[in-house]
């Protein structure tokens, strides 16, 4: 078995999964990926926007191995969502439809990334799986590629229609590496840099224990909304971002709320980072504060659930906390001061 890591649940969890009933041809090869929590720019990122997300401790194993036969096979020791094998799956036939020439497969899964909770627990088993894969093909693809690929697979495979987001801070996390900083992705460009977190900034994510399914049409549905807007300003989508508030003021309520979202979003999170390089932690939370009104209120992506984990953060003296993720439940990420 190559290994270069401490899996999530122990080697023991992924190897006890292939024992079941799964007779490998070759050895066993494992990848790995973190999840992802967004400080600050949810929903800007199919917009053209820019978004600050950071990766999470948590993470995803993957073990490959060809299997005789002609089909792949798929077990899993994920506790949750049993779509995952679409995800999965789309990732490896992505893989073939790319030219790359995969043997039928056994893929068994281990995670403690919560799913469903808004920390990117499908980017990072796309992720996993395809590092997994490739290592056992003997190739090898750049982290963009990565975030390209997966991506695809979640559009075509999973129904779900994301922006890069998710895929492009998985795919470009080391999940051996102590400390994450975040990363400033401009999703129209896509290009990031680098963004330092201050040593007295403590970040934390309080989960609503409220699940989400991003396919079950709510996020699908925002999506629709924020096209339409780019449309009825005759700019692409990608460009939305760009707008004004003025511009977007002359929309029909419903879509002028959505374009405000974005195009404010985008604002906050420029001065996000700003506040950061500054070390003015204050501001940071103030700007979280703002976001999760924007998406309460013009987005109309969180739960009473999540708005309560919010007001007890701030309640016990949190600079700031506001909905991480596609919303309709999830997480809740809280900015402290050491």
């Amino acid at each position: 078995m190559q290994d270069d890591f401490q899996p999530v649940r122990a080697r023991e969890a992924l190897v006890r999964a292939f024992e079941n009933a799964i007779t490998c041809r070759d050895a066993i090869v494992i990848g790995r990926a973190n999840g992802r929590v967004n400080l600050i720019g949810d929903h800007v990122d199919y917009a053209g926007g820019v978004v600050l997300p950071i990766a999470t401790p948590e993470t995803t194993s993957v073990a490959v191995a060809a299997v005789r036969g002609s089909n792949d096979c798929c077990t899993s020791e994920f506790v949750g969502d049993p779509s995952w094998e679409r995800y999965a799956r789309g990732v490896v036939a992505e893989l073939r439809a790319g030219g790359i020439n995969v043997p039928p497969i056994a893929i068994a899964v281990a995670s403690d990334v919560p799913v469903g909770a808004g920390l990117s627990s499908s980017a990072a088993l796309e992720i996993a799986v395809a590092r997994a894969v490739l290592t056992l093909v003997g190739r090898a693809m750049s982290p963009a590629e990565l975030a390209l690929l997966a991506q695809r697979a979640e559009h075509v495979h999973a129904g779900v229609p994301c922006g890069i987001m998710d895929q492009w801070c998985v795919a470009h996390a080391d999940p051996n590496a102590a400390r994450h900083d975040a990363i400033l992705l401009d999703c129209a460009r896509q290009q990031h840099e680098v963004v330092a977190l201050p040593e007295t900034l403590r970040i934390e994510v309080i989960d609503s224990g409220v699940r989400h399914a991003l396919r079950d049409g709510g996020y699908a549905a925002r999506r629709r909304d924020v096209f339409e807007a780019a449309e009825r300003l005759s700019r692409p989508v990608e460009e939305l971002a760009c707008a004004s508030e003025r511009e977007v003021a002359s929309l029909p309520a419903q879509l002028a709320r959505r374009a405000r979202h974005v195009v404010t979003e985008v604002a906050r999170v420029r001065a996000a980072v700003d506040a950061l390089r500054r070390g003015d932690l204050v501001r940071f939370g103030q700007l979280l504060q703002e976001s999760h009104a924007s998406l309460r209120d013009d987005f109309d992506v969180s739960t009473p659930e999540v708005d309560r984990v919010v007001e007890q953060a701030m309640a016990r003296g949190a600079l700031g906390a506001r909905m991480t993720g596609g919303g309709f439940g999830g997480c809740v990420v809280v900015a402290k001061a050491m």
